[in-house]
C-alpha cells in the first residue's frame, strides 16, 4: 500500500511543467520494482536452441562397438559435422547460426585394434569412389553407396553394396573387387525354431504347435502336438488370427541335446479391451481395440508351461500352479548342467516370487528359491542368471535393504553373497566363467559421488577381489569384448564432456577411441545445465537435480521457475550423463525466459536403497509432490533470482499426472501447469503398474477428486490414439474440471500415440512455451 501511495504522489506532480513532466515519468518508471514489470518472452531464442537445431551441431557422442569374432578388434561409426569454416578458424556465433540449416553429417567407419592400440579408417571413401567408377564404367553417386559391417570369414575384407551389386573391399590394401559368391546350394529358409542339430523344426499354424523332421529320414511329415490353440491362446509369437493360416515362429526353446524342448503359452482370451480412435485415417476414421488389463480385473493373463520330446512326438503340460493369477517367465539362459530348466513365478501382488526348476524328462517341478520383498519386488533391477558352467545360479535381492547378488547351487542352497554393502549392485555387464568373475554396474559405492552414477566393477563368484574398473567421477556405460580382455567405456557427466576409451579387464587405460568436438555448439551459444542438491521433505535425504537458465541470464533479475517432473517409480528424469538433447526440451524452454529445473525425489530411482525406491507405495498419486515443493522452496531461498511468486510445473505421462495433481494440491504455490498424456485415473491405467505400486488394500487416489481445488492455469494435452495412457484419462480429468466449473485448457493431438511425432511434437513444444509465457511472463 505504501508503494502505491508513493507512486500516486509522484503522479500528482506530473502537471507542474513540461520539463518536470519528462523527468518525473523517468523517475517513476525507474522506481517500479523489476518484478512488477511484465517480461517479454524470447521465443526467438527458444526456437534457436530447440532440440532439432542443437542436433545439427553435434556429431557422435558415444561408441557402440561391433566386435569381430577372431581378433580383439571392433568396428565403429562416428558422424562428423561437415559444415565447418573453410579456413579452419573458429566461426562467430552468427556464422554458426547461419550454418545450422546447411549443416550435414558424414558417417565414418573405423576399425579399432585393441591389442595394437590402433584406430584407423575402415573405408577410404575417395579410393572406393574411384574404384567403383572404374569397375562400373560410369559416374558413381556416392550417397547410394551402402557401407556395411559385413566382414569375410577371415576378417580381411568387408563388403559394400552399390546398385544391387556386392563388392569386397580389402581395407589394408585398399582394393575393391566384385564379390564372387561361392558355389553353394541355396539355403532353405524354414519358418520356426530349429533344433541345435538342425534336424528338427518347431513352428505354429492355426495357433497350434507342430513338430517336423527336416533331415536324416524320409519321414518329414509334420506332427501336430496341440489341438486347442486359438487367438490369444496361441503357441505362435503372433496370437492374432490375421496370420494364423501361415506357418509362424514360436517361443519354443530347445535343449542342447536336440531331443527336449519347452514352451510357455499365455492365455489372454478373457482379458477385456480398451479402445482408441484415429481420426486421420482415410477415408474413414478407424477404431483400434486392444486387450488391456486394468487393476483389480477379474480376468488377467494366465500361463501354461509345456515340455516336449522328439522321440515321443507329444507335448506334456507341467503343473506350475502356485498362486491365483500368477505371472510366469522363463529364464532364457536357464538350462542347468543337470538338464533342468528354470522359471520364475510371481504372486499377483508382486511381493513374492519363486525360482523353480523343472525336469525336462519327467516334468517334475521343485522350488529352489523363495523371495519375499515387501511391499513390492524391484523388477527394474531383479536378475537371475546361470553362471559357472551352468553349475551356479546368480540371484539379485534387496533383502538387506540394498540390492545385491547372491550365488546358489543347483539345489537352491545359498553359497555366498557375491556383492555386499550399503550400496546397490545393478545390471550384469557379463560373467566370465573361465576366470570365475562377474562384471557388474554399481551405484552409491564410491564416496562423495552422485549415487545415481553407474560405475563398473569386477568381483569373483566367491565374493572376493571386488575391484572398481571405471574410476572417473562420472556415469559409465561399457561394452565388454567377447574374449573378456577389454572394455569399451563411454563415460560423461553433466559437467564432463563424453569420452570413449578402451580399458583392459583390470581397468587400465589402453587407448582413446572417441572425444567429441562440441566447439560449434559452444560457439552457437549453448551452455551446460547446472547441477544442484536439495533435501527431501524429511530434511535428511539428498535429492539431485539440474537447472537450466536463459543464456542471457542476468543475476540481478527475477525469473519465474518451472519444475519438469516425473514421479517414477522406475526411473528419474534427472540426467546423469552429459546432456544436450534432454527429452523434454528444457534448454529451449529456459531460453523463453525461465529457470527450469528437474530433481529427483523419494520413490523414484531404483538405484538407491530399497526404502528410497519404495517410498511411494500405496500413495501413487501424491508421494512425489511434497519433495518437489520443498525442493523448489529451498532453491528459492538459495537463489535470489528465482521469483517464488511465479512457479510452473509440467510433465509427460506419469509427469502429466503429477503436474496436474501438484497444481490442485498446492493451488497457492504452483500457478501454471502443463500436463501431457497423464494417467490421471489409475483405475484405467496398466494393471501391473497400479497393483505393484499402489497395492490391493489401498484405494486408488484420482486426480479428478482434486479438480475442485484448481486456482491457477492448467493445460491438459493428450494424443488421440494413445494405447499406453488412454485419452480417457485426460477426458475424465476434463470432465471433473467442467463439473467443478473450473477454467482450463485442452489440446488433443489427432492421431497421436503416447509419443508425439512431427509436426505435432514441435507444435506441442511451441504451445507449451507460449502457455507458460502467457501466464508467468506476460501477465
Amino acid at each position: 500500500m505504501d508503494q502505491i501511495n508513493v507512486l500516486g504522489k509522484r503522479a500528482f506532480l506530473l502537471f507542474k511543467s513540461k520539463h518536470t513532466l519528462i523527468w518525473l515519468i523517468c523517475y517513476t518508471l525507474l522506481a517500479i520494482p523489476a518484478e512488477l514489470c511484465a517480461q517479454v518472452p524470447d521465443f526467438t531464442a527458444a526456437e534457436k536452441f530447440d532440440a532439432p537445431n542443437l542436433q545439427k551441431l553435434m556429431g557422435t557422442t558415444q561408441v557402440i562397438p561391433f566386435f569381430l569374432k577372431k581378433s580383439n578388434r571392433f568396428w565403429m561409426t562416428a558422424e562428423d559435422l561437415l559444415a565447418k569454416s573453410s579456413s579452419g578458424k573458429k566461426m562467430s556465433s552468427v556464422q554458426v547460426q547461419v550454418q545450422v540449416e546447411n549443416t550435414s553429417v558424414e558417417r565414418q567407419y573405423f576399425l579399432v585394434d585393441m591389442d595394437r592400440k590402433e584406430k584407423k579408417l575402415l573405408f577410404n571413401k575417395s579410393v572406393i569412389l574411384a574404384r567403383l567408377a572404374k569397375l562400373t564404367g560410369k559416374p558413381v553417386e556416392k550417397q547410394r553407396i551402402d557401407y556395411t559391417g559385413d566382414f569375410s570369414e577371415d576378417e580381411k575384407t568387408v563388403s559394400i553394396n552399390y546398385d544391387g551389386i556386392r563388392y569386397d573391399y580389402a581395407y589394408q590394401q585398399e582394393t575393391l573387387v566384385q564379390h564372387v559368391a561361392q558355389q553353394k546350394s541355396a539355403p532353405v529358409y524354414l519358418i520356426g525354431n530349429s533344433s541345435p542339430d538342425k534336424k528338427w523344426l518347431i513352428y505354429a499354424r492355426h495357433h497350434n504347435l507342430y513338430l517336423k523332421k527336416t533331415s536324416g529320414t524320409a519321414d518329414t511329415a509334420a506332427r501336430v502336438l496341440s489341438a486347442d490353440g486359438a487367438a490369444h491362446f496361441s503357441f505362435s509369437i503372433n496370437d492374432e488370427d490375421q496370420f494364423a493360416s501361415n506357418n509362424t515362429e514360436t517361443d519354443a526353446v530347445w535343449a542342447d541335446d536336440s531331443r527336449n524342448f519347452y514352451i510357455l503359452r499365455k492365455d489372454t482370451r478373457k482379458v477385456e479391451h480398451m479402445t482408441v480412435v484415429n481420426s486421420l485415417s482415410a477415408p474413414r476414421p478407424y477404431v483400434v481395440t486392444y486387450p488391456y488389463e486394468l487393476p483389480g480385473d477379474q480376468y488377467v493373463a494366465q500361463f501354461e508351461l509345456f515340455i516336449g520330446n522328439t522321440a515321443a512326438n507329444t507335448l506334456k503340460k507341467v503343473d506350475i500352479a502356485r498362486w491365483p493369477d500368477q505371472e510366469v517367465s522363463l529364464v532364457r539362459n536357464g538350462i542347468l548342467s543337470n538338464g533342468e530348466i528354470l522359471l520364475v513365478r510371481k504372486k499377483r501382488s508382486r511381493d513374492e516370487m519363486e525360482l523353480c526348476a523343472v525336469n525336462l524328462n519327467t516334468g517334475k517341478l521343485h522350488v529352489l528359491i523363495n523371495e519375499v520383498s515387501k511391499p513390492f519386488i524391484n523388477e527394474d533391477l531383479f536378475n537371475v542368471s546361470v553362471i559357472n558352467g551352468r553349475k551356479n545360479i546368480l540371484w539379485w535381492s534387496d533383502r538387506t535393504g540394498w540390492g545385491q547378488y547372491y550365488r546358489y547351487d543347483l539345489n537352491g542352497k545359498l553359497l555366498n553373497a557375491v556383492t555386499a554393502g550399503e550400496w546397490t549392485a545393478g545390471k550384469i555387464a557379463t560373467a566370465d566363467d573361465a576366470k570365475q568373475c562377474l562384471y557388474y554396474y554399481g551405484y552409491g559405492k564410491e564416496k562423495n559421488c552422485n549415487p545415481n552414477y553407474a560405475f563398473v566393477y569386477k568381483v569373483g563368484f566367491d565374493g572376493r577381489k571386488d575391484k572398481l574398473l571405471t574410476p572417473e567421477n562420472a556415469t559409465h556405460a561399457v561394452f565388454i569384448s567377447p574374449t573378456k580382455a577389454y572394455l569399451v567405456d563411454n563415460y560423461s557427466a553433466i559437467n564432463l564432456e563424453p569420452r570413449s576409451i578402451v580399458r583392459n579387464n583390470e581397468g587400465g587405460f589402453v587407448q582413446e577411441v572417441l572425444k567429441p568436438d562440441f566447439s560449434q555448439l559452444y560457439t552457437y551459444g549453448w551452455k551446460q545445465p547446472e547441477m544442484f542438491t536439495v533435501k527431501a521433505k524429511d530434511g535428511v535425504t539428498d535429492l539431485y537435480g539440474l537447472m537450466w537458465k536463459p543464456y542471457h541470464f542476468d543475476p540481478d533479475k527475477k525469473y519465474p521457475i518451472i519444475s519438469q517432473v516425473y514421479p517414477g517409480p522406475f526411473t528419474e528424469t534427472v540426467w546423469n550423463e552429459f546432456t544436450v538433447l534432454d527429452r523434454y526440451n528444457n534448454t529451449s524452454l529456459a531460453q523463453t525466459g525461465f529457470i527450469v529445473v528437474v530433481m529427483g525425489h523419494r520413490g523414484s530411482s531404483p538405484y538407491r536403497k530399497a526404502s528410497y525406491y519404495k517410498f511411494g507405495y500405496g500413495n501413487l498419486r501424491d508421494y512425489a509432490l511434497e519433495d518437489d515443493k520443498y525442493g523448489l522452496e529451498q532453491l528459492g531461498a538459495r537463489y535470489h533470482f528465482i521469483d517464488m511468486n511465479k512457479i510452473g510445473i509440467f510433465g509427460h505421462s506419469g509427469g502429466g499426472m503429477m503436474s496436474a495433481a501438484a497444481i490442485c494440491t498446492y493451488p497457492d504455490f504452483y500457478k501454471v501447469a502443463v500436463s501431457s498424456s497423464g494417467n490421471h485415473d489409475n483405475t484405467i491405467y496398466n494393471r501391473t503398474w497400479t497393483e505393484s505400486y499402489q497395492g490391493f488394500d489401498q484405494p486408488v487416489a484420482l486426480n479428478q477428486s482434486l479438480a475442485k481445488d484448481l486456482k491457477g492455469h492448467l493445460l491438459l494435452v493428450s494424443g488421440e490414439s494413445d494405447q499406453n495412457v488412454n485419452v480417457a484419462n485426460t477426458y475424465r480429468m476434463a470432465d471433473a474440471l467442467i463439473k467443478a466449473d473450473k477454467d482450463f485448457d485442452l489440446l488433443i493431438l489427432p492421431g497421436q500415440s503416447h509419443t508425439y511425432e512431427e509436426p505435432y511434437k514441435t507444435y506441442f513444444q511451441k504451445r507449451l512455451r507460449a502457455y507458460f509465457a502467457k501466464y508467468l511472463l506476460i501477465k
